[in-house]
């Protein structure tokens, strides 16, 4: 019975006590005696045995209606210039993607965090729509470290903070604005530029080209003390092996 997908060791057992041994006399046996034991993943299950398609073949994923790239501190931070570069770090890892799934990017909101296990928890957030849809990282690092002072609490102890885009469309139908003129031309050589960026972190690491934003060597970041060897991709982490 467990080479049925869907029918684990428990299921198995249940119905070999009552007889029931192969694919065939699982689809004839009562199903209101199945739901009651497997309940309706064990019925579709039945009529999927019978023919009856009860779960829809999807060809390709749904497109994303957010994109949410988020991290927590190494330590809390206070100061605004740590914020700004968290924030634009995050706004480069968000763009990578929105370019990834081939989508603009209409609104964002930036948004930081204290830690919920202290006195005084704060969560602070702002949002600006965007005049023209974009995936360019300029243009949404341009708009996020504005909202930045917005955001930001003297006195408060972020611990979290990340960017959210939405109003997500695909990037073939972009809707200009009349007040915010593209022209092809400049829109043609910042598509190449980016391509070229996510090319080189792509092919040699990602971080290989960064944006003076996010800062150089940054204390903030997310502890990585148990990261897992990366021997694969990484030439320093190939495991070396003594012959005596």
């Amino acid at each position: 019975m467990e080479e049925i997908w869907g029918v684990g060791p428990r299921l198995s057992r249940w119905c070999r006590l009552r007889g029931i041994t192969d694919a065939r006399q699982l689809r004839d046996m009562a199903s209101a005696e199945l739901r009651a034991r497997a309940g309706v993943v064990g019925l579709r299950l039945q009529l999927e045995l019978r023919g009856i398609s009860c779960l829809q073949l999807a060809e390709a994923p749904s497109a994303k209606r957010e994109t949410c790239v988020s991290r927590s501190f190494s330590r809390p931070i206070s100061d605004e210039v740590e914020l700004r570069q968290a924030v634009a770090s995050y706004v480069v890892r968000a763009a990578e993607k929105l370019r990834r799934q081939r989508q603009r990017a209409g609104q964002l909101t930036v948004f930081a965090r204290t830690s919920p296990f202290a006195t005084g928890f704060t969560s602070q957030a702002a949002s600006l729509a965007l005049p023209m849809a974009s995936h360019d990282t300029g243009v949404l690092l341009q708009a996020a470290l504005a909202l930045v002072p917005v955001i930001h609490r003297p006195h408060r102890r972020f611990v979290k903070a990340g960017v959210l885009l939405q109003e997500l469309q695909p990037e073939s139908q972009l809707q200009h604005h009349l007040f915010a003129p593209l022209p092809p031309e400049q829109q043609q050589r910042r598509e190449a530029l980016l391509r070229c960026i996510d090319g080189l972190n792509r092919r040699y690491g990602q971080g290989t080209v960064q944006w003076a934003a996010c800062g150089l060597r940054p204390a903030w970041q997310m502890r990585r003390d148990q990261l897992s060897r990366a021997a694969s991709s990484r030439l320093a982490e190939v495991p070396t092996v003594w012959a005596r």
